[in-house]
This record gives C-alpha cells, sequence and structure tokens, in this order.
C-alpha cells in the first residue's frame, strides 16, 4: 500500500440564507414599494373624499340658508308689524320687531359658520316659534324641554338644523287645526354621543296636511336638512323618524325625531 503526501483537500461551499439573497431583496423591495403606493394612494383618497365631503356641506349650507331664509316668512313678519302699526299696538310692534331683528340677525351670523353653539341655535328657535304664536294670536303653543345638562356643554351643531320640522309642523299641523289650542313640544336629550330631538304637534297630521299647495316647498327645506345631518353624522345613525299619531283612530299630530351628533 502506498501513502501519498499530498494534503488532502475539501471544498466547502457555504450558501446564503435565504433571507441573504438577491432573489429575497429583490422581492422585499418589491413589496415596500408596492406597499408605499398602496399607503399613498389611500391616503390620496382620504384627502379626496374629505374634500368632496366639505364641498357637500358647504353646498347644503348654502342651500339651507337660502330656504330658511324664506320669502314668504320674511313677507308676513313685516305683514303683523304693519298690522300691529295700523291697530295702534305700539308695544306688541316693538316687541315683534325686535324679535323679528334678532333674529334675522342670528340667521346671518350663523351663515358665516358651518357650526354653531347649541345654546346659540336654541335662541334662533325659539325668536322663530314666539314670532309665529305672535303672528297665530295665540292658536298654539310652544314648549321647549331641554335636558339640563346639555345646556351646560359646549356643543357645536349645524345651524337651523331642526328649523324646517318645526316650520312644518307649524304651518302644515298647527295652522290648518280647526278645534282647540295647538301644541308644539319640542324635546332635546342626549344619549351618548348624540342630541336627541322629538318635535312633536297636535296638528291634522300627515295626511290632510299634504293637501297643501305648499307640500313641495315642505318636502325641500325637510329634504335638505335630512341631507345635512346625513352629512354631519356621517351615516352613522338613520336620521329622521317620524310617526303619525292617532287618538280613537283619527289623526291626532305628528312626531318626529331626529339624531345630531356631538360635536364639542
Amino acid at each position: 500500500m502506498q501513502w501519498s503526501n499530498k494534503p488532502a483537500s475539501l471544498d466547502i461551499i457555504v450558501r446564503p440564507h435565504w433571507y441573504e439573497t438577491s432573489i429575497f431583496y429583490l422581492l422585499f423591495g418589491g413589496l415596500l414599494a408596492f406597499i408605499m403606493v398602496g399607503l399613498y394612494r389611500y391616503r390620496v383618497n382620504i384627502i379626496r373624499n374629505e374634500s368632496v365631503l366639505k364641498n357637500k356641506i358647504a353646498e347644503t349650507e348654502i342651500a339651507a340658508l337660502k330656504a330658511q331664509m324664506n320669502p314668504h316668512f320674511i313677507f308676513n313678519c313685516i305683514n303683523s308689524i304693519d298690522a300691529f302699526i295700523h291697530m295702534n299696538d305700539k308695544y306688541n310692534a316693538s316687541l315683534y320687531l325686535n324679535k323679528f331683528a334678532k333674529l334675522i340677525r342670528n340667521i346671518l351670523d350663523s351663515s358665516k359658520e358651518n357650526l354653531v353653539s347649541f345654546e346659540k341655535d336654541i335662541e334662533t328657535m325659539k325668536l322663530y316659534t314666539q314670532l309665529e304664536e305672535m303672528r297665530s294670536e295665540g292658536k298654539f303653543k310652544t314648549q321647549f324641554v331641554i335636558d339640563e345638562k346639555i345646556n351646560n356643554m359646549d356643543i357645536k351643531i349645524p345651524s337651523l338644523i331642526i328649523q324646517p320640522y318645526i316650520e312644518n309642523a307649524i304651518i302644515h299641523g298647527l295652522r290648518n287645526k280647526r278645534e282647540g289650542v295647538g301644541a308644539l313640544m319640542i324635546k332635546i336629550e342626549q344619549n351618548e354621543n348624540y342630541l336627541c330631538y322629538t318635535i312633536e304637534d297636535n296638528g291634522v297630521g300627515r295626511v290632510a296636511a299634504g293637501s297643501s299647495s305648499l307640500n313641495k316647498q315642505r318636502s325641500y327645506g325637510m329634504q335638505l336638512s335630512e341631507d345635512r345631518l346625513s352629512l354631519f353624522n356621517k351615516n352613522e345613525v338613520s336620521n329622521i323618524k317620524i310617526t303619525d299619531l292617532s287618538n280613537n283612530g283619527l289623526p291626532s299630530g305628528t312626531r318626529i325625531e331626529l339624531k345630531v351628533k356631538i360635536n364639542h
């Protein structure tokens, strides 16, 4: 047996881990780029959707302001002031004029902002109902029932958001009432993160009121408010619930319930 004097050699090849390969770096880079592009597009879509939402809110606010500055209401208020003057009723003429001027000022002030304080909005609604009570010569009375803790909260809401529903109750429900004194109740309470409004009247009901020639205009104003609510609440809740009230099978009024998201 012959032994070789040459030293033995052994080639050892160390392969890199899978995460150290060029293919991995290529795939990882592609995945990272895909994620970054996806995040960029996602962010762009969010900004675009927010912009569209703001434009929609602005459009509905402008349309709502035009609808709320009802020329018929303004004309009737001026006629009422004129009637008090002709009757030499200086006290009521001055009282009505002061309330009317304050209401118009509140509406114009509200038009400058998308949101107003809850306190300011309620003040405007009270002025509106007081003017309508005076104009109807006591044909109906309004009661505001507001949860005490709400008055102590700094809440921002869309301006005049419930005005079309109050207007509807007065003009199409209570003004057409033939017997008894009309009653309008506006109740506001807090339920979790929402203000819950209830507007209830003991008027003639929707069926009788539906024959009114102003029905189309009423629907337009209420639809605007519903659109504003939907945008403001971001469609998180069902905005409007309307209940036809009855007594012994006869229509006895209407109840409208809506929710407004609390915005501090």
